[in-house]
């Protein structure tokens, strides 16, 4: 069994739908034992619009109806609380996080969960 809900990142996500990706078999593997997946509406958005720009628009339209269709992935909209810790967690981070990971790093702190994520400065930031 996985973690009951882990938080995804677009370097999680970008991986999955990516064959090409050097972390896309990983990917596949966490999504399968997570039990349930919540995609900040933030990273669903920062998530389809790279997998557009690569990949083309169906491709991100595949994407994005997978994790509609997904009865264990929720995107969310990010509540006042969780976006204004992002932003103070991406004004302390003095550029070395983007606000989108910033986000992933709040809800993880809000939900006391673990990121889904392939982003060094997210994994660092989230063991803290």
């Amino acid at each position: 069994m996985g973690e009951p809900v882990r938080i995804a990142d677009t370097s999680f996500l970008y991986a999955l739908f990516s064959s090409t990706d050097s972390f896309h078999a990983k990917a596949i593997e966490a999504a399968k034992v997570a039990e349930q997946i919540l995609v900040p509406a933030e990273i669903f958005s920062e998530t389809i619009a790279l997998i557009h720009h690569r990949q083309g628009h169906e491709v991100a339209t595949k994407a994005g109806d997978w994790m509609f269709a997904q009865g264990n992935v929720e995107i969310a909209g990010s509540p006042s609380p969780v976006s204004e810790r992002g932003w103070d967690v991406f004004v302390s981070g003095r550029g070395r996080l983007s606000y989108p990971d910033s986000i992933v790093i709040s809800w993880c702190e809000a939900r006391g969960a673990a990121p889904l994520a392939f982003d060094a400065a997210i994994l660092r930031r989230a063991r803290k």
